[in-house]
């Protein structure tokens, strides 16, 4: 078999600008080769991630048993139209019934996570014959009309992508971000008995006409700025769901499959939603996302939702393989304690860096706030930007959000490693990272 075509980065830069529609943006990294949690440049220069593929593959790169299972599939079948019965889909859909919560047992499939939700909001809607949706200030959702209508607030948000796109996104209920660090109705946790959380029933009666289909919110607000929902939270807007004929949807894009210390982020609360979105790793480091939804709300017209890759054999395979290597080698165990040891290291760069105002630690679902003062919490964006830039010339993969529109927003740096990661990895991160932000405060002054 000849060896694929071999293009350096200049090639790929100027093939690219000529050839691609690069709408997310462009990194100066072009990746030849992946294993494990190391990636390699067309250089030969080796990069250490911490952010599993922007949380894409969560046992890491090339994990050896998927690639059989995925070979192996290939040399049945590599192909099956989702009108058909496929054995890879079927399996999969049995498996994550049984690993949902409670009574969470049928399947939607999608193809990414903005798809994933609109096929909730189809659930929501079928099952209750309303159609509004309340969701947060910062909730980040997708990029499809309905999601982007769900997704950010600012009016740049997308960098201009909203624009003209009134006759489709219709706005939705928005509530404030539940956020201890920065509470958006200026109170304290010892004091506030969750009042983020009863807001939402005064917006749910007041702020709607009545037809509230559902509400979606992530338990731990990735691209909001990596925070997680305080302890209550969730049983509050499970009841307040329960009082209004609501469906609570949880949206796992970027929590669930192990990455939060549980299967499912949600598990930490105590709570059965109605419906988990998933996506991202889903698919094992192939495309899929899907909606885990239980029998009250699993409620389609015939056709009305569905795209012709959905449930692809491949990726249902490399799904399979995944969950059952969580399973079996109960990595979800190990993210909580690769986390714990996360979280002990960067508490004492906290002390260390003024640089550093707040780390948030979920299993590998890590989010460090950069700000320019602690005291007065002024957001430092440009020292965040810098940041992502200067940790890929140390050899650290690293995330940014908070949320990041317009450019260069978002002061949240995130580290969101392969579950499978040891400690010894872990502390080769942390090292980097320490490195990162020393430099940072001598490059914009800090107590100088």
């Amino acid at each position: 078999m000849p060896d694929a075509p071999k293009l350096s980065q200049r090639e790929i830069d100027e093939l690219s600008a000529r050839f691609e529609i690069k709408p997310m943006g462009g990194e100066p990294l072009a990746v030849a080769h992946a294993e494990g949690v190391r990636v390699t440049d067309v250089n030969g220069r080796e990069y250490l991630d911490a952010i599993s593929g922007e949380w894409v593959v969560n046992l890491g790169f090339r994990n050896p048993e998927i690639t059989d299972a995925v070979i192996e599939q290939l040399g049945r079948a590599d192909w099956t139209a989702p009108l058909y019965g496929s054995s890879p889909r079927t399996l999969l859909a049995e498996k994550v019934a049984e690993v949902a919560p409670g009574g969470l047992n049928k399947l939607l499939y999608g193809l990414s996570g903005g798809d994933a939700v609109e096929g909730a909001m189809h659930l929501a809607m079928r099952t209750t014959g309303k159609d509004e949706f309340v969701c947060l200030f910062q909730a980040f959702h997708g990029r499809t009309f309905a999601t982007t209508a769900l997704s950010y607030t600012h009016p740049n948000m997308y960098e201009g992508a909203k624009k003209g796109l009134e006759r489709y996104t219709t706005r939705q209920i928005r509530v404030p971000n539940f956020n201890c660090y920065r509470c958006p109705f200026e109170r304290t946790p010892d004091s506030c008995d969750l009042f983020c959380a009863r807001f939402v029933e005064k917006m749910v009666v007041e702020g709607s006409e009545g037809g509230v289909a559902g509400i979606i919110v992530e338990p731990y607000q990735a691209n909001g700025g990596m925070v997680p929902a305080p302890d209550g939270y969730f049983q509050e807007l499970r009841a307040i769901c329960d009082r209004h004929d609501m469906a609570l949807i949880v949206d796992e894009v970027q929590t669930a499959w192990a990455r939060c210390g549980e299967m499912f982020a949600i598990d930490h609360y105590g709570v059965e939603p109605d419906m988990i979105v998933v996506g991202k790793a889903f698919g094992g480091g192939f495309s899929m996302s899907g909606v885990i939804v239980n029998d009250k709300y699993a409620n389609l017209a015939e056709w009305e939702y569905g795209f012709t890759t959905i449930g692809h054999p491949i990726a249902s395979t490399a799904s399979l393989k995944m969950i059952e290597i969580m399973e079996r080698d109960d990595l979800a165990a190990n993210a909580r304690a690769m986390g714990e040891r996360f979280g002990e290291k960067l508490a004492e760069m906290r002390e260390k860096h003024p640089l550093i105002g707040d780390v948030r630690v979920m299993g590998l679902m890590i989010g460090i706030e950069l700000v320019k003062d602690p005291v007065t919490k002024e957001h430092a964006h440009d020292e965040a930007e810098w940041c992502v830039h200067r940790a890929l010339e140390n050899g650290l993969l690293i995330g940014k959000t908070g949320p990041v529109f317009p450019p260069p927003a978002g002061n949240v740096l995130k580290l969101k490693p392969a579950v499978t990661i040891g400690a010894a990895e872990v502390d080769e991160i942390c090292a980097l990272f320490d490195q990162t932000i020393t430099e940072a405060e001598a490059h914009f002054g800090y107590g100088s």
